[in-house]
């Protein structure tokens, strides 16, 4: 019998060490290694890829008018994180990893998204990233090189993705294909749902 061990593999995600505390800037640093310091933090913080990975393959799925079309709302989301980031606190990564597993079923279950809720989806994934890489510092704390980097690290989580996925679509259309992808989402779904139980049990009174 043929075993399967895709979801353990996206799982792993799912236990990379990183987001029970805010994130530590080092504020002393130089201009490019803000820059560099802000790209890496979407890189290694498991809420963060949760709600981008598969915000990405939604969206690959979507063609390759996918990226045009949902754009603007993820740099919408991501400008808003950014603005709201002083009011929220460290339950933001619960509510990321959930959004992300909604992500996920949808890439899995109901790929075909409308443009408006593609927008929104967007949007919503783009805010929460930036509030989860935020969390715990003001508005006007951090150097504004870090949350520019912030955005290009967001940027390369989602993008990536959605043109792997958009592009293998476009060379290879079987529906084998699709289904592949579409599998791939149920993973990454599978992997926020493991990763919300493990924050549940952090939070208090949860």
């Amino acid at each position: 019998m043929t075993r399967h061990h895709g979801p353990a593999w996206i799982a792993g995600l799912a236990l990379l060490p990183g987001q029970a505390a805010a994130h530590a800037f080092s504020s002393g640093a130089d201009q490019y290694a803000q820059f560099v310091e802000g790209t890496g933090v979407p890189l290694g913080a498991p809420a963060i890829l949760l709600v981008a990975l598969p915000l990405g393959v939604l969206i690959g799925l979507a063609g390759r008018d996918g990226m045009p079309l949902a754009w603007p709302g993820l740099l919408a989301g991501l400008v808003a994180g950014w603005l709201a980031g002083p009011l929220i606190g460290p339950e933001i990564a619960l509510a990321a990893t959930g959004v992300g597993a909604v992500l996920g079923t949808l890439g899995a279950v109901a790929p075909a998204q409308p443009r408006p809720a593609l927008l929104s989806l967007s949007a919503l994934a783009g805010a929460l990233a930036m509030l989860v890489a935020i969390e715990g510092h003001g508005r006007w704390e951090l150097p504004v090189l870090i949350p520019l980097g912030i955005v290009l690290g967001v940027h390369l989580v989602v993008v990536l993705p959605a043109a792997v996925v958009s592009g293998a679509l476009a060379c290879w259309p079987a529906p084998w294909m699709r289904i592949g992808w579409r599998v791939l989402a149920s993973w990454i779904a599978a992997a926020a749902v493991i990763y919300l139980a493990f924050l549940w049990t952090g939070v208090p009174g949860g």
